[in-house]
């Protein structure tokens, strides 16, 4: 007898059962589907996010048309619609000045010196797109100082370009500020400051060659001093990443490709840096390392520091134990604050800094170097945070938006308000003027007018046309933004056409079409004199003839043609104004 345990061990194994393939079958199916709904929902939350953010936004591209002037740098083209956005809290569109800033047309010189005229001067928290004209700081104080201090007649303007310092703003005193004899010079501080005035720490930030940045900027001598040097041309290049021959990941010019494509990729690539900020910046580390090799200075100046991202650039003023680098910073910050503190003195305003709400409050590390530099000049501080604070706001989160570091509406209406309260306390800034130490010099627009102008033209139109220096000048007086509009253009017409490209020797001249005030020439003139002035390189071969004007579409406004023997200030007897058809002016 065997037991039933023992007959089951002798019996023959069974073969091992598996699902038959019918339920095989089944389960992939089953499987497929929920991917399929699940790559499905994913689309349709994707197409539902996408349409929710385009239907919400009034417009998708940045358009901001720029401008580089010899004297001063970049700046907005003067008289144009500029629309910038960040696609998911602020859609703005506003119309530059004249000047090529994001204000008001200038008042009068005679307005501004019967008033009590305060100049706003700074970075992006002045050029302030993230909001409308109307709503800004500083026309928000006029209207407050209407009401609250209407005995004292306060007018505002504001000179403002995103990514400088008060190095590069020197230039805006300079070229236009200065003309309106402020009563009060206001400089808006922003953490940022510290390293923009330093050219090398600006050059890393930027990706551009800290030698030849296009903005008016410093330099230090080999005895130490420091001393400003014109802005460089942004042509040729002067990149970093060119000289460096290095480019971002690929996965970060992807990344950026969607984000200028979708709103909903530019949100979720905001919350992804938010949630899980870059280690490392491949381009900056090579920069470094570029620079270190350039000169013995660059590289002593890097001892002990090795930045990883460019947000150790940012974050330096909360350092408490600086590299030499960031000493560096400090000393060009403090000459940018001689600088205006010296201007000021000769020209009788009064000056004062607004912080932001980057910088802090006092006891804040950031604060704390801003005053240390500032109240040693005779420098004010007002102290945007403290003032939000007695307000029961809490600057960092009230006034701000939410994806960008900029002052909203309630943010510009705070400063207004800090600065109207620092204007009651000192009402003698306005009532007691100081009065100028010096004359002061000419602005470098002013001066080429009217060294210019003291020649005789080789031509007369809607403009007077000169030559000097290789170079064809267009000057006007009086003269107004619908003047400077239309398009120029510009026939040379040399001795032997074999100077010409071989694609112009069959229209027998070069053909050059460009805008007033974008790469050529200085636009402020226009506002403070009604003065128009406008400059274009000519090439270097023989000229015999030029054939210059105006147009707009295929309408032409005017035209002047004359024979370049004329350069000596005597015009031309043969120098004509007639019309060129628009046929022959396209070829």
């Amino acid at each position: 007898m065997f037991s039933e345990e023992a007959r089951n061990h002798d019996a023959p194994r069974k073969a091992t059962q598996y699902p038959p393939p019918t339920t095989i079958r089944r389960a992939l199916r089953l499987v497929g589907w929920n991917v399929l709904f699940l790559v499905a929902g994913l689309a349709l939350i994707g197409v539902v996010g996408e349409m929710y953010f385009r239907l919400r936004a009034p417009f998708l591209e940045n358009d901001a048309p720029r401008a580089w002037f010899p004297t001063v740098g970049r700046t907005f083209a003067s008289n144009v619609e500029v629309r910038r956005t960040n696609r998911l809290d602020f859609w703005t569109e506003s119309r530059t000045n004249s000047l090529g800033f994001l204000d008001r047309e200038p008042i009068g010189i005679e307005r501004a010196a019967a008033s009590c005229h305060i100049a706003m001067i700074g970075d992006s928290y002045v050029e302030a797109f993230q909001v409308p004209i109307a709503d800004k700081f500083h026309v928000r104080l006029e209207e407050l100082a209407a009401e609250e201090l209407r005995h004292l007649d306060i007018t505002t303007s504001a000179f403002g370009i995103s990514g400088t310092g008060q190095v590069n703003q020197l230039a805006y005193y300079d070229e236009f500020a200065r003309t309106l004899r402020p009563a009060l010079l206001v400089l808006v501080f922003v953490d940022n400051d510290f390293f923009e005035n330093a050219p090398i720490l600006y050059g890393l930030y930027y990706g551009i060659d800290p030698d030849r940045l296009t903005a008016v900027s410093a330099t230090r001598g080999a005895d130490g001093t420091i001393t400003l040097r014109p802005p460089h041309p942004p042509f040729p290049e002067s990149r970093l990443a060119a000289m460096a021959s290095t480019s971002p990941p690929w996965h970060s010019r992807v990344t950026d490709r969607l984000s200028d494509m979708s709103p909903l990729a530019r949100w979720l690539e905001l919350k992804t840096k938010a949630w899980f900020p870059a280690d490392t910046d491949p381009e900056l580390i090579d920069w470094v390392a570029l620079l270190s090799r350039r000169s013995a200075r660059y590289a002593a100046l890097f001892d002990g520091w090795r930045p990883t991202t460019r947000g150790d650039i940012w974050t330096f003023p909360n350092v408490r134990d600086l590299p030499p680098v960031y000493e560096d910073a400090l000393d060009f910050t403090a000459f940018a604050l001689d600088q205006f503190r010296e201007r000021a003195d000769r020209d009788g305003a009064a000056l004062v800094i607004l912080s932001s709400h980057r910088i802090g409050t006092r006891g804040d590390l950031a604060f704390d170097r801003l005053t240390a530099l500032a109240e040693p000049r005779g420098i004010p501080v007002i102290d945007y945070n403290d003032y939000v604070l007695r307000q029961g706001a809490e600057p960092r989160r009230d006034a701000r938006w939410e994806h960008n570091w900029h002052w909203n509406v309630a943010g510009h209406r705070w400063a207004a308000e800090a600065l109207l309260e620092y204007l009651k306390e000192n009402q003698e800034i306005c009532t007691r003027r100081k009065s100028p130490t010096s004359p002061a010099p000419l602005p470098s627009w002013r001066a080429d007018y009217e060294s210019i102008a003291s020649g005789e033209p080789v031509a007369r139109s809607d403009f007077d046309i000169y030559l000097r220096e290789n170079t064809v000048s267009y000057l006007k007086s009086p003269c107004s933004a619908a003047d400077v509009q239309a398009e120029f253009f510009l026939h040379i017409i040399p001795e032997d056409l074999e100077d010409l490209p071989a694609d112009r020797r069959q229209h027998g001249f070069g053909n050059t079409h460009f805008h007033y005030g974008i790469h050529h020439g200085n636009t402020a003139a226009l506002a403070f004199a009604r003065q128009c002035i406008a400059e274009h390189p000519l090439p270097d071969y023989p000229i015999a003839r030029i054939r210059t004007g105006q147009f707009v579409l295929d309408d032409q406004i005017w035209m002047a043609e004359f024979p370049v023997g004329a350069v000596e200030g005597e015009p031309s007897p043969s120098s004509e104004v007639s019309v060129l058809s628009p046929d022959a002016r396209e070829n």
